[in-house]
């Protein structure tokens, strides 16, 4: 998970790039054993490393190759020829492939089609086939006056690049939206011929980005690879090898044009073709990552990592606030940078581009500073706090053009509001990081008009609940129980305490409190979020080896950790992978500038309400180091006080997988359900990032033109006959697809994987 069109192309497009497998099972045909044609005779055989190893048996392979196992398919009396080929897709050379049929053992005439576009097409009448943009699997079916066949084929690309293809738009976001100096050029005959010679392993060198394991959404822009080596200022090339099923890239590059002479060479993006063809062909299976160095004419390496491609993109906008933008100028940069100004505003990531955009603040004075902010899990509104006030907030419609920004009447309210998903009310914050300068009691508030309501519950509880969140479907609230009366069986407020209570919109009211979590020895929990489920919360620890002067902070040295809770306080874990440990023991780059313990340097995490691909997506704060690109001081961020014109700061947004089932439950065999975090891409390098929200763009009316259901306020998408696209509409007759509207999971298609419904939503579940 904004602005941008999901259906812009035959296959499904996320906010930062290409593809989303839309799947189509047909569990329909028998085959028996009637013999083949083929082309050409080949075989494949997948590697232990999961990779695949193309053409065994036929070295020389080429284009359109196709593989044959020598059976057949029939339905009935319907029969098609040349069942289950692979083509073989090389340097994006289409393959091509005629499919007959015959019927009683005389050529048919069916109609043709295929189950995923992106595969390829298929003539319907001639049965004619070409391959798409993506390797997998499909499904050809034949029709023949409504006897049917089928049979699948097999699409695999092979890939190379040699300089090619990597050039980089270097903006606010870095080179691709992540930083280094963008695609090296290409080698000479020697190089590459010893780069493809053998290597030797050494220990200096190591990955520093991404992490091992990491779980991708389709659709993203390309991460950057980052790794550390004694040698890296001698390293003149690099071969990059991506291998998963059906895809299988090697790019070799030489030292980027904009890296320093006698700069270390130590990383490099993929290339976007690549990672869109290598993800888009992989969904809810893994790619495994081999890179190798050339330095000193010896070749080093391989490097080996495996990640885990999920089935869906993120859907959505992210939200979120900075300081040091580029985008507004309204507060001074002060000694630290010989005066000028830079900006406090709050921005969004969306489309497909490299860099954020502005969404509340502009250029003058501090009175144009809007960064702390809260938004409606519907997407529908914002509420941002004045900098020259912070007791004054203003509301955001993400719903209309330009966002037009509504003064509340009413001050100490609103900073920090708890908002209902749909953004009508809220209940306020009345915690220590509050514009709460009155420290009026927590209350609940018409969000479109910032005046009280009256409830029932509330207070004879908790007068100041801190940092409140709404569960997605508005039934539940959470909140740090900083003070308040509270009950016989919690006690009385203790900022120690994590508490959940029931709401019922219908009568304003607060009831069955319960305890979820407390913290022992100052470790104090704050910043809850629930689950798309409803059922668990993730929430930030405020770590007792940081900064005791200020509460829930990020900066001067303040440390945190995410951990998550069941409802019924009986589970209360760390997320150690998402912190960025496994097993106890941190896996995350060690550096000077106080970066020895990064995985204490993790905040403010939130997630979106949809799940997306089998996971739910956590998007939080760290100031841990990002790879070779920011390395300096976690705790310098303030514009105002450290020169960040040149040298990124370490406060970032990252994104981390948690695994999902249809219960929230987690896996027997696991207490840890989240994976190891990626860098969001495209946020301003030199600018302090933090407190995303991940959340769906606001829905659109009937006839407006869609890619799932969740775009449209009907909550289901479908296909226009007259129109010959995909629009907003009532609910189809059939089942309801993934992402459109459910209340039950018998709402919902019966596909492999099976969908259940979450929050309102057909979803996947965790793979695996």
């Amino acid at each position: 998970m904004p602005v941008m069109n999901w259906r812009a192309s035959t296959a499904w497009r996320f906010s930062w790039a290409l593809v989303m497998i839309a799947t189509c099972d047909l569990a329909c045909s028998a085959r028996d054993s009637a013999p083949k044609d083929a082309s050409r005779a080949g075989s494949v055989t997948f590697a232990n490393d999961g990779g695949v190893v193309l053409g065994a048996g036929n070295p020389n392979l080429e284009a359109g190759t196709i593989i044959n196992d020598g059976s057949q398919v029939a339905i009935t009396n319907l029969t098609i020829e040349t069942s289950n080929p692979v083509l073989n897709v090389v340097n994006g050379t289409p393959a091509e492939l005629d499919f007959k049929a015959k019927r009683n053992g005389v050529d048919a005439a069916p109609v043709w089609s295929i189950s995923r576009a992106e595969i390829g097409t298929i003539d319907p009448t001639t049965g004619h086939f070409v391959t798409g943009t993506l390797g997998g699997q499909a499904t050809i079916i034949a029709d023949a006056g409504g006897v049917q066949a089928s049979t699948t084929i097999t699409v695999i690309f092979v890939t190379e690049d040699n300089g090619a293809g990597t050039s980089s738009t270097c903006a606010a976001g870095g080179c691709g939206g992540v930083g280094g100096e963008g695609g090296g050029p290409a080698l000479g005959a020697d190089m590459k011929q010893a780069l493809d010679g053998s290597a030797t392993p050494s220990a200096a060198l190591t990955w520093l980005y991404p992490y091992d394991a990491t779980v991708w959404p389709l659709g993203l822009l390309a991460p950057l690879l980052q790794w550390s080596f004694d040698q890296a200022t001698t390293t003149d090339a690099i071969k990059l090898e991506l291998k998963s099923a059906y895809y299988s890239y090697t790019g070799y590059f030489g030292r980027p044009q904009l890296l320093a002479a006698g700069a270390a060479f130590a990383r490099h993006p993929i290339p976007q073709a690549a990672w869109d063809g290598v993800t888009g062909s992989s969904p809810g299976s893994s790619v495994r990552v081999f890179l190798s160095v050339l330095a000193g004419g010896q070749v080093y390496g391989p490097m080996k990592e495996t990640w885990k491609i999920a089935t869906t993109p993120l859907k959505g906008t992210v939200y979120y606030q900075s300081y040091g933008t580029k985008l507004a100028h309204n507060l001074p940069q002060e000694h630290a940078m010989g005066g000028g100004t830079f900006g406090g505003a709050t921005l969004a990531i969306r489309g497909g581009s490299t860099t954020p955009t502005l969404v509340a603040g502009g250029d003058g004075d501090k009175g144009q500073c809007r960064v702390c902010h809260t938004i409606s899990a519907d997407g529908s509104r914002m509420i941002v706090q004045h900098g020259d006030n912070y007791a004054a907030s203003s509301s955001y419609a993400l719903n209309q053009p330009a966002y037009p920004e509504t003064p509340y009447p009413t001050a100490g309210l609103l900073g920090w509001l708890g908002l209902y998903p749909d953004g009508s009310i809220g209940l306020s914050n009345a915690g220590p990081v509050s514009s709460n300068v009155n420290n009026v009691p927590s209350t609940l508030v018409d969000a479109v008009t910032g005046v009280p309501i009256a409830s029932q519950g509330l207070s004879s509880f908790v007068t100041r609940a801190a940092m409140p969140m709404f569960s997605p479907d508005g039934k539940k609230v959470a909140f740090s129980f900083y003070a308040g009366p509270g009950d016989a069986a919690i006690g009385g407020g203790d900022p120690s305490k994590l508490v959940v209570m029931d709401f019922d919109l219908a009568t304003s009211a607060f009831a069955n409190q319960s305890l979820v979590y407390q913290g022992l020895a100052r470790v104090l929990p704050g910043w809850p979020a629930f689950m798309p489920t409803g059922d668990r919360l993730v929430f930030q620890t405020d770590l007792p080896t940081g900064n005791q002067s200020e509460y829930f902070v990020t900066r001067n040295g303040a440390r945190g950790e995410l951990w998550y809770t069941d409802l019924q306080g009986g589970q209360a874990h760390k997320l150690e992978r998402a912190n960025g440990t496994e097993g106890g023991v941190s896996y995350l780059p060690v550096g000077p500038n106080n970066h020895s313990a990064d995985n204490e340097l993790n905040y403010e995490p939130t997630v979106s309400p949809i799940v997306s691909g089998g996971y739910a997506w956590m998007v939080f704060t760290s100031r841990r180091m990002y790879g070779n690109v920011a390395t300096i001081d976690p705790t310098w961020s303030d514009p105002r006080r450290h020169d960040l014109t040149q040298t990124p700061t370490t406060k970032k947004l990252w994104v981390a997988a948690i695994d999902i089932t249809a219960s929230g439950e987690l896996t027997s065999n696991d207490i840890d359900p989240s994976h190891p975090a990626f860098y969001l891409p495209a946020q301003e390098l030199l600018a302090g990032n933090s407190r995303g929200y991940w959340v769906p763009d606001p829905c659109q009316a009937d006839g407006h033109g869609c890619e799932s259901g969740d775009q449209c306020c009907s909550g289901y998408c479908a296909r226009d006959a007259k129109l010959k696209q995909d629009v907003c509409g009532g609910k189809p007759a059939s089942c309801a697809q993934e992402f459109d509207r459910c209340t039950t999971s018998a709402d919902c298609c019966a596909a492999t994987p099976k969908l259940v419904c979450i929050n309102a939503h057909c979803s996947t579940v965790t793979p695996g």
